[in-house]
């Protein structure tokens, strides 16, 4: 067995409401014809706060204060993580790796491997599925995974949709080959994953990386933004990354459910990503998952990225849902096109 033994999570201290939300669509060039309210945000994506990270912070180094905290809140002695996984959007270089230079910066030892994953709203069932694997294998006994992303910087203010959806958080975990006193010690069965690379253009950071990087012309159109866009520009049609949810989440929890020989009245939990509010809904209705099983914690915290299931995961911790026997079915999916999941027993 392999097991889920901690999670700890970490939010820039800047969180920002549908209000400034709506100031900001306007400021910088939103259509003041429309009539955009609070109350008409929160019922198209169920959110009503969300976090931004300050512009000096990089997704390392919220990652960091995540890891920090979840080394601290479960004493976890450092000495003993023996592989190190970092999974985000935003990497500090093309190289080195960005897992490398967190092994410095958390005291971590020498010898230990140290990994990144260039994923999105599937990277923690990635980071999940590789640090078991890494563990199975025999090259390790306790995985440190961490997930971060600053996703507000590549969001352009009059992009109103997204701005509502996105928030910038951290989150921790360790993976281990043995279950830790007081830990939260649920079991990782199989997995199931899929990609559909076709889905590229309808979610994407444009004038990111080495296709068509930005140019100086490119850049002076955004130079009253405070980011700038230096980091690139999310863009996102909203239509075909719903209809992809829609289609593809159901197939996804049929076949983890079929893989792992169980039934969806087996699971007691069913924790998605944490993509939209409407959207979660959506899908439990169409999936007919009964409400008090379905976890839907988006409101007060906003799309997070890599980082929203082990967030949901650790907040069902602290209200002590997770229980002796518990099964867990953790579902993500999004940019890329991909998907994957698995399921979590206690």
């Amino acid at each position: 067995m392999i097991y889920l033994n901690a999670i700890s999570y970490y939010f820039p201290n800047n969180s920002v409401n549908n209000e400034f939300i709506i100031e900001k669509y306007l400021e910088y060039g939103g259509d003041a014809s429309l009539e955009i309210t609070p109350e008409s945000i929160f019922q198209k994506c169920g959110i009503k706060k969300r976090y931004i990270a300050n512009l000096e912070d990089s997704a390392k180094d919220l990652g960091n204060r995540a890891a920090n905290k979840l080394l601290d809140e479960w004493n976890i002695d450092r000495a003993t993580v023996d592989y190190l996984i970092f999974v985000s959007e935003a990497f500090e270089y093309k190289g080195p790796s960005t897992a490398a230079i967190m092994q410095q910066d958390l005291g971590l030892e020498q010898d230990i491997g140290t990994l990144d994953i260039l994923q999105g709203c599937t990277g923690w069932v990635y980071g999940l599925s590789i640090a078991k694997a890494v563990i199975m294998a025999g090259l390790a006994k306790n995985v440190l995974l961490i997930t971060s992303d600053v996703t507000t910087r590549v969001i352009h203010p009059e992009d109103i949709e997204l701005s509502s959806i996105f928030s910038d958080a951290a989150a921790a975990c360790l993976i281990s080959s043995e279950q830790k006193k007081d830990g939260i010690n649920t079991s990782i069965s199989d997995f199931v994953f899929g990609t559909d690379g076709s889905g590229e253009s309808h979610l994407f950071v444009e004038r990111s990386a080495t296709k068509n990087p930005a140019d100086i012309p490119y850049l002076k159109q955004y130079e009253d933004i405070p980011s700038g866009l230096k980091w690139g520009r999310l863009r996102m049609d909203s239509a075909k990354i719903f209809l992809f949810a829609i289609r593809r989440v159901p197939k996804l929890v049929k076949a983890v459910l079929e893989k792992n020989q169980m039934n969806i009245e087996d699971i007691d939990y069913f924790v998605f990503h944490q993509a939209n509010g409407s959207m979660l809904e959506f899908l439990r209705k169409r999936m007919k998952i009964p409400k008090e099983k379905f976890i839907n914690s988006i409101e007060e915290v906003g799309n997070t990225v890599s980082a929203t299931i082990p967030i949901a995961l650790k907040e069902m911790v602290d209200q002590e849902k997770i229980r002796k026997e518990h099964k867990i079915l953790v579902a993500g999916f999004g940019i890329g096109f991909t998907w994957g999941a698995t399921i979590l027993t206690k």
